[in-house]
């Protein structure tokens, strides 16, 4: 028999852990590989103190290290970012003691200099220990940069020695390899580009209270109920005098008599209710009521489906604006938009007229007690063939500026193309909305990946997403189901 064994998760290289769910898919795939996984954009460290003079010149030498790759090099991972993650071992995950990086910057930045790399920081918390994995994030290296050098003395650093990363290892760098930096630095850089890229509107929580559920199906009930006749008062006296009164006639006409008179009274009621265009109510109070009580089961089974559909109809789409903060004219520009977050993308079903009550697909309460109006029909029916079929005329379809797709992360990808300097380019057919179930974190956070024709590089950066407060569509149904204020 042959063992089954959990298959190794693969390193996602395709684009850098800014995020926490980035960086912690990242952790998890690295230790299943251990050492082996290092290269020139990974490091991995085990749990120094960082409080160490010893530990954080490492850092700083595996930042200075990093930077001083080429970028075609860089590239071929993480988006040309370099990685260093700290805490974790051939035993797994331990963790470092936090740290401020106010401190941590105090001491790298002495080696790095002012003008040195750009590097920053993501923490993963742990369970049961105040320990972190902190990961240690390197700006990819750019044409027309000049080689870093190490501006202090430290240990295994020297002032004015240029550190280079290769594969799986920080060293002095080579005479070719200086050689290819100094070219590096030379190279024509091309005209600077500044973007910078945000997501209007709302991500809103898919949460809406019990009460309004219970308030709404308690409303519709009363209603139905309050249709009822009120039960029957005991029999007066004079209705025994009318009893009385039929007998002697009955006795005084003779039963023939009688029986025709009762006959012309039906007749005549037949002749009513025709004219009326009403036939009686045909269930049973117990009928009734028990179709009331069906309904709201039916109802609340519904409920949820119907939030998601009032959420659809009701919100606005989500839109994405591309500033180009820069004097250059860039042209063909493509973003991407990654979300790591559990977003919940649906289709914007809403107009101007707001949601009806059947977009909802909620179940319709049972007819209000009482007669019901008969359909008379004295003509032939109306024929929909009098309506004009070529006169509806469909607006001719055009695609999408965004495109937005879900699987276990959310992506968009839109379509700028031509950005003039220090212009603003904003879709304006947006057709989802983004929601979030359950709990509603405080903060939504995402990656954006950008390329333009004549620049060979991904532009990246960070996106902040707005969240709605959690009663925002409570209130909204309680409006379209005139409820009032909870």
């Amino acid at each position: 028999m042959t063992a089954n064994h959990d298959p190794i998760p693969t390193i996602d290289l395709t684009r850098a852990p800014l995020g926490e769910m980035a960086a912690e898919r990242l952790v998890a795939a690295v230790l299943a590989h251990g050492d082996l996984a290092e290269d020139h954009y990974l490091e991995l460290k085990g749990p120094p103190d960082l409080g160490s003079k010893t530990a954080i010149a490492k850092v700083a030498k595996f930042i200075l290290g990093a930077a001083n790759r080429l970028p075609d090099r860089a590239a071929e991972a993480f988006g040309g970012y370099a990685v260093m993650i700290v805490g974790i071992t051939e035993n797994g995950v331990e963790g470092v003691p936090p740290m401020e990086k106010l401190e941590l910057s105090k001491v790298i930045q002495r080696y790095l200099g002012a003008a040195g790399p750009r590097w920053d920081i993501v923490r993963i918390p742990l369970q049961d220990t105040p320990n972190q994995v902190l990961i240690f994030i390197v700006d990819p290296p750019q044409k027309g940069q000049p080689p870093f050098a190490c501006r202090a003395n430290g240990e295994g650093l020297q002032d004015g020695r240029i550190y280079y990363r290769g594969d799986g290892e920080t060293r002095e760098v080579t005479a070719d390899e200086l050689d290819l930096l100094l070219a590096r630095g030379a190279a024509n850089s091309p005209a600077p580009v500044d973007l910078e890229v945000a997501v209007k509107g709302a991500v809103v929580p898919l949460i809406v209270d019990e009460a309004t559920l219970n308030e709404l199906v308690e409303k519709v009930r009363r209603r139905l109920l309050d249709a009822l006749p009120a039960p029957d008062p005991k029999e007066p006296w004079e209705t025994g005098l009318a009893a009385g009164a039929a007998s002697y006639l009955s006795a005084a006409m003779g039963s023939t008599s009688l029986s025709r008179l009762r006959a012309d009274q039906l007749a005549a009621n037949r002749i009513a209710g025709i004219a009326a265009a009403e036939d009686p109510e045909s269930r049973s109070e117990d009928e009734y009521r028990a179709e009331i009580d069906a309904w709201g089961q039916r109802f609340r089974r519904a409920w949820a489906d119907a939030v998601e559909l009032f959420a659809a109809h009701s919100l606005p789409a989500i839109e994405v604006a591309v500033a180009n903060n820069t004097q250059t004219f860039l042209h063909d520009v493509e973003v991407k938009i990654h979300l790591d977050e559990p977003v919940l993308v649906v289709d914007a079903l809403g107009d101007e007229d707001g949601p009806g009550w059947d977009d909802l697909q909620l179940p319709s309460p049972p007819r209000k007690w009482g007669p019901v109006k008969r359909e008379l029909r004295f003509g032939p029916a109306y024929s929909a063939n009098l309506v004009n079929p070529s006169s509806f005329v469909p607006d001719p379809y055009s695609p999408s500026d965004v495109e937005w797709t879900a699987s276990d992360t959310v992506s968009a990808e839109i379509a700028v193309g031509d950005l003039r300097p220090k212009a603003t380019f904003q879709t304006c057919d947006g057709d989802v909305v983004l929601l979030v179930k359950g709990h509603a974190p405080d903060q939504l956070r995402g990656t954006w990946t950008a390329t333009a024709r004549g620049y060979n590089e991904v532009f990246t950066g960070e996106v902040e997403l707005e969240i709605a407060d959690p009663a925002y569509l409570t209130g909204l149904i309680r409006e379209f189901l005139d409820l009032g204020e909870s």
